[in-house]
Order: structure tokens, then C-alpha cells, then sequence
């Protein structure tokens, strides 16, 4: 799980509407959408890619940005319980 900061630029990462045509937003639009300063955003871009979420090549910019991977793990599954059971509890 991730912490909160870094789970909300992730999010904005994920779902920000051009980014499957390679396009992230700018640092000014991160910073205008996440409240926070560019020096902040770049730790938590840092944290992100260190942790395997996103590959950032290029440093200088986010243009380069591709998300890896989403932030929800699957629920764990439930035991499934046989019809045998129903009957011997």
C-alpha cells in the first residue's frame, strides 16, 4: 500500500486522460492538482519508480512517464466452501 501522497500522484498518473498516448501532465498542473511543490512531486515520482509503480527515464520532465502498474491489489479470495460441508455443519 502505498502512502497517501504518493498514492494520489500515482492516481492522477493513472487516470490522466492522455496517458496512453504518452502524454503526463506537466509539473505545473501536478503541483496545481496535488497541492504540493515540484520538489515534493519529484521525491514522490522517485519513491514511485524506486518501488517498481511507474518507470521514469528522463528526470528533467514528465513526459517520458509510463505507469507499471496499478496501485489496488486484488482482494484476497475467500476459501471456497464444498457442498460436503453445508451438509456436516
Amino acid at each position: 500500500m502505498l502512502p497517501d501522497a504518493e498514492r494520489k500522484l500515482h492516481r492522477i498518473l493513472l487516470n490522466y486522460p492522455s496517458h496512453k498516448q504518452g502524454q503526463m501532465p506537466v509539473f505545473r498542473l501536478l503541483e496545481a492538482k496535488t497541492g504540493r511543490s515540484k520538489k515534493d512531486i519529484l521525491l514522490s515520482l522517485q519513491y514511485l519508480e524506486d518501488h517498481g509503480y511507474i518507470q521514469w527515464p528522463d528526470k528533467t520532465t514528465t513526459t517520458g512517464i509510463i505507469v507499471l502498474k496499478d496501485d489496488n491489489e486484488p482482494p484476497p479470495a475467500k476459501k471456497a466452501r464444498s457442498t460436503f460441508d453445508y451438509w456436516t455443519y
